[in-house]
């Protein structure tokens, strides 16, 4: 698979993505969520985007709810893509998440990567860790169809 982008006009777009949900005046999952990018690998088409546990994410044992994490997942996915592709928008085709520990900690790494990158479907998987401990909370995979 050849990657057309710089490791500039990756770290740009990632980061451009990143300050859209931030900025974005209206609330929705994403600006909940509130993504940040950490950090990238231009030659594995991958990116870490950090979560930190908001108190409306919980469930009544105080671990993040598993609606959330799933909604994680797929941000950090979606981030991936755009960062990697030429879309400017894509829409989420499927999403699988395997559940390993609870999400109780403070915040989280999650650590996307394409695995296929078409030019109409994107294929992605991701990896969730606790930021303290760098324990693997889940797991999930994902594919992604660009629009026009």
């Amino acid at each position: 698979m050849q990657i057309s982008k710089t490791r500039e006009e990756i770290e740009k777009r990632l980061n451009a993505v990143g300050d859209e949900i931030k900025n974005n005046r209206k609330e929705n999952m994403n600006t909940l969520l509130a993504p940040e990018p950490v950090g990238f690998d231009r030659e594995k088409m991958s990116a870490e985007i950090r979560f930190v546990k908001s108190q409306w994410e919980t469930n009544e044992r105080g671990e993040v709810h598993g609606g959330a994490i799933a909604a994680m997942f797929d941000t950090s996915m979606g981030m991936t893509v755009l960062a990697y592709s030429d879309s400017e928008h894509i829409s989420t085709a499927d999403l699988s998440v395997s559940f390993i520990r609870p999400f109780t900690g403070g915040s989280f790494i999650f650590a996307a990567e394409i695995v296929h990158l078409g030019r109409t479907l994107v294929r992605a998987r991701a990896v969730a860790r606790d930021e303290a401990s760098g324990k693997t909370l889940a797991s999930a995979s994902a594919n992604f169809v660009h629009l026009k």
